[in-house]
């Protein structure tokens, strides 16, 4: 970790101008965990010191952090929204990037912590991100749905409803990926028929069969006292 890096962190502009102006090369360096200037003040939200860096070298927008990300995978990520709004601005195209390793988009990044705003600012600017899908075939809403981000999960339903039906490599809706791992909440968001309850929990029974019988039972029939769901049976 550099004196750039330090000055980057925490939000000091006069001294990062002053670092640059002395040695111009610094902006290069990564930490060990493959950071560089650029990154640190984007998570930590200097937006400031973002500017500063970006003006100096239009270019350091494109260096990759740790994990194949790039700086807009990074804000997206802490939800760092003017530092999002102020990266499309410099660099529209960030948007099309991709994490190759698993083809996570910038919106997979704010879907997966739960930055609802974010997500909103990334398909505002692009919708077209909503339809991509990881290497495992997931969408956003199949990662928010898992999560448990509720809010993230609303916002998505309401600009693709249709995004409900669809599944990931393993056959599973974003309902399916809500109930499995327990997230009540996220799971009254759908709009299910009495059949689809059904229907989800064999699924569920299924599904949880490869793990535990006796956990997969309970689990499953634990959807028909779910108020929203139990509102379809009595």
């Amino acid at each position: 970790m550099t004196a750039l890096h330090s000055a980057a962190c925490g939000g000091h502009e006069a001294i990062v101008g002053q670092l640059l102006s002395h040695s111009p090369g610094l902006i290069d360096l990564k930490t060990a965990y493959g950071k560089t200037a650029l990154h640190i003040a984007a998570l930590q939200g200097r937006i400031t010191v973002v500017t500063e860096l970006l003006a100096f070298s239009p270019r350091s927008s494109d260096v990759r952090a740790d994990g194949d990300r790039t700086v807009l995978h990074l804000a997206a990520e802490y939800g760092r929204d003017e530092i999002v709004a102020r990266l499309l601005a410099h660099h529209p195209a960030l948007i099309d990037a991709v994490i190759p390793s698993d083809n996570m988009t910038t919106l997979h990044s704010a879907a997966c912590e739960g930055h609802k705003s974010t997500a909103a600012q990334l398909l505002d600017h692009s919708p077209g991100l909503i339809d991509l899908k990881t290497t495992h075939d997931q969408t956003a809403l199949h990662i928010a749905a898992s999560r448990g981000h509720a809010k993230v999960v609303a916002e998505l339903l309401a600009r693709r409803p249709s995004s409900l039906a669809w599944e990931d490599c393993d056959g599973r809706t974003p309902l399916f990926c809500a109930a499995s791992a327990g997230h009540q909440e996220v799971m009254e968001l759908f709009p299910l028929t009495t059949d689809q309850v059904f229907r989800l929990a064999i699924d569920l029974c299924f599904f949880n069969c490869s793990f535990s019988p006796l956990f997969s039972l309970p689990l499953s029939l634990s959807l028909f006292f779910l108020p929203s769901f139990s509102s379809f049976l009595f």
